[in-house]
């Protein structure tokens, strides 16, 4: 994709793809008993990542839709893909990796779960202190609600990892929903996307994160990725098409796609980096002065000073015209906000007026008696 070709993560992760790999031997069988894995008879594979025109069918659900500023990405690496990346804590501390949308769903109700071979490279902190999970979506929307497990990743070589449908829970962003019954194997009936994450947040009620985290640097090896089952499965899946782009778009909210623009332009990534980045900087105790010397420095050196004034000048109308646009939906929110709290001192008013009433009552019954 387009990103894929954007995505600079400077020579750390670029010394990812010299990282030798793991041959597949009885140690990985031995890996996956440690980690106290059923053993399967059947297995049926959804993606070959040695495929180059796999990836494709895959896109990035990092923090940035949330504000974060952290960032992954899905390559080719031989005969296997990687899923590297930089985890940031600064307002988020997840990324991902997901199959695109299906225009169909996927039938798994005659699995048993769900397995992926993979192997977490040392890079950056220990695998340890990151959680991976795995997520099903069974509705055709891109909501935070979906079907997740945790899981830990082998180290040292490849492994399987089997996550048997019963693991994953309901959960609305890193939060668990309570009350709510594990996946079962008849709800996959309808699979619209599966998904990979590394995340600080572990799968709980609080949506807590996990205590050590360390953000920084990670990669996974990833060579497939598909069902298990103890039972032969009684036929062939063929995997449905990905909804393209416009189609996506055409299936999102009416009012969401008129303020589509409007949002991209004041919410969009690369306004949320440069926010994030201005917070660090502001943190370190840079002046405005300071930033704006530094921002036009780095601008010069990628491309002499003709270029740095021009993305200088295009930057500072998009704030203006950001500003402009944002303004009606600040003030908006903000009435919002004040008549929310009015609504809360009016009743509250009235709940305390009810109850002295309730208890003036018997007073005056008694005085007229």
């Amino acid at each position: 994709s387009s990103f894929r070709g954007r995505m600079r993560f400077g020579p750390a992760i670029a010394l990812l793809h010299s990282v030798p790999r793991a041959p597949r031997t009885p140690g990985a069988a031995l890996t996956a008993s440690i980690l106290g894995l059923a053993d399967v008879s059947y297995r049926s594979v959804l993606y070959d990542f040695s495929q180059p025109d796999q990836l494709e069918e895959w896109e990035r659900i990092d923090d940035v839709i949330m504000g974060g500023v952290s960032s992954s990405r899905l390559v080719v690496d031989g005969s296997s893909a990687l899923f590297e990346g930089r985890l940031r804590s600064d307002g988020g501390g997840f990324c991902g990796q997901r199959m695109r949308l299906r225009a169909e769903p996927l039938d798994l109700s005659a699995a048993d779960g769900v397995f992926v071979d993979c192997e977490a490279l040392s890079v950056g902190a220990e695998p340890s202190k990151r959680v991976w999970k795995m997520a099903i979506r069974t509705k055709q929307d891109r909501g935070e609600v979906v079907y997740q497990a945790a899981f830990k990743p082998p180290t040292g070589g490849r492994a399987t990892v089997n996550l048997p449908f019963d693991a994953f829970r309901l959960v609305r962003g890193p939060r668990l929903v309570p009350g709510v019954p594990p996946l079962s194997a008849a709800q996959t009936n309808e699979t619209y996307q599966i998904s990979l994450v590394v995340s600080k947040f572990e799968v709980s009620e609080t949506g807590a994160a996990l205590p050590g985290f360390e953000e920084g640097l990670f990669a996974m090896r990833l060579h497939e990725l598909g069902t298990f089952s103890t039972r032969p499965p009684p036929f062939s899946r063929s995997m449905p098409r990905a909804l393209s782009e416009r189609e996506q778009a055409k299936a999102a909210p009416p009012l969401l796609r008129l303020l589509r623009p409007l949002l991209g332009l004041v919410f969009g990534e690369p306004t949320r980096r440069r926010r994030a980045a201005t917070r660090l900087l502001e943190a370190r105790g840079s002046s405005r002065l300071q930033r704006a010397r530094l921002g036009w420095a780095w601008r010069v050196a990628a491309g002499g000073p003709l270029v740095a004034a021009r993305k200088t000048a295009a930057l500072g109308l998009k704030d203006a015209g950001g500003f402009a646009l944002s303004l009606p939906v600040r003030l908006l929110f903000k009435l919002i906000v004040w008549s929310s709290k009015m609504v809360k001192t009016i009743i509250r008013a009235l709940t305390l007026l009810a109850e002295e009433r309730k208890e003036g009552a018997p007073a005056a019954n008694a005085a007229s008696a």
